[in-house]
């Protein structure tokens, strides 16, 4: 296979360098996968504590692989696009086992999966077109933050929390509603741009 003719200008950039994927903050981002399946089968057996750690260290290797990355000047288009995958996935996969084993409604779980699919479709038009990668902003973090609420009281399904549920439920789909409006302004921002 022929190397990529980096002095032409059109190809700078198009080549991935080994040491540019093989990053502490990519490694974290993909290790989220590998705790996947521990999760679900400790929800898929009832071990609602062991899920809740393994969603704990889940979520600590989440916000340590963004930390890392900008502390060692390791933030790569490449970083920001596999940490947004490897989150969809993660939160789509919780979401569905939720609705089959701790009765989460499906319509959360769908609207927050096909909110991350367009998001995830808009983003690599984004990468292919602009070379660019839009970054969490305050909305997604909100609506980060309330599906990990939702995940977590789900998962513990505790009766005295039963209230929360319904003004959880209201609050993510309007932060499923929001973020993706946010998303399609900052998204139609960038592809105007010249």
């Amino acid at each position: 296979m022929a190397d990529i003719d980096q002095s032409n200008p059109e190809n700078r950039g198009n080549r991935l360098e080994l040491g540019k994927v093989l990053t502490l903050p990519n490694f974290l981002s993909i290790s989220r996968l590998f705790l996947l399946p521990l999760i679900l089968l400790a929800l898929a057996t009832g071990q609602s504590v062991t899920a809740l750690i393994l969603m704990l260290l889940s979520w600590l290797s989440d916000a340590l692989d963004g930390y890392l990355a900008r502390k060692m000047d390791l933030v790569s288009n490449l970083g920001k696009l596999l940490d947004h995958l490897v989150d969809k996935i993660w939160v789509g996969t919780i979401l569905v086992t939720l609705v089959l084993v701790k009765d989460l409604p499906v319509y959360i779980a769908t609207a927050v999966i096909i909110r991350d699919l367009l998001i995830v479709l808009g983003g690599s038009l984004l990468a292919n077109l602009k070379k660019n990668i839009l970054s969490s902003n305050f909305m997604g973090k909100v609506a980060g933050f309330l599906f990990a609420l939702i995940i977590v009281v789900y998962t513990i399904d505790i009766k005295r929390l039963d209230f929360i549920k319904n003004y959880l439920l209201i609050a993510v789909m309007v932060a499923v509603i929001l973020s993706f409006i946010n998303y399609l302004y900052l998204f139609f921002k960038t592809i105007n741009r010249s």
